[in-house]
């Protein structure tokens, strides 16, 4: 009886042992691949370090521009990038066509004053809304009294 007893018991451990030697084997697998995703994102957090490391020096490099065009645009009285600014800025600027006008922001119709030559402004009227903006009007009838029946010299002066 004994005997057979101890027989069970060896089958019953026999049985154990190779349910344990399977879930080794499967924990083994489950570690192995586990390893090599770690080592997979590992890789990747090395690329993502050295990507950011660029996407660093590139916003440095930006913001060194920005800084630069700042500082040109200070030299130039620091209003070359803001249309519309202050009416002592504007008068400062030196605009030569309404088209200059236009590139520098201004969006509306109406009279401006531009340097036909260094030492002298005129104030002219200036179409900002018609076939993309930034014409200098030359002719324009606002209520009949203006006659445009004129010589070249007279449209010219």
């Amino acid at each position: 009886f004994l005997e057979v007893k101890m027989q069970e018991m060896e089958d019953r451990h026999r049985e154990e042992l190779e349910a344990l030697r399977e879930e080794k084997s499967s924990l083994q697998a489950l570690v192995s691949r586990q390893s090599s995703v770690i080592r997979e994102l590992e890789s990747q957090l090395s690329r993502a370090t050295g990507n950011s490391t660029a996407l660093q020096r590139q916003q440095q490099d930006l913001m060194d521009t920005v800084r630069n065009l700042l500082s040109l645009c200070a030299k130039d009285g620091g209003t070359a990038l803001v249309p519309n600014s202050t009416k002592q800025a504007d008068e400062e600027r030196k605009f030569h066509d309404c088209a200059d006008l236009y590139q520098a922001g201004f969006q509306k119709n109406g009279v401006y004053t531009i340097n036909v030559s260094p030492q002298e402004t005129k104030k002219v009227y200036c179409n900002m809304e018609s076939a993309g903006g930034g014409w200098t009007v030359i002719q324009r009838r606002e209520d009949g009294t203006v006659d445009f029946q004129r010589t070249w010299k007279d449209y010219k002066m």
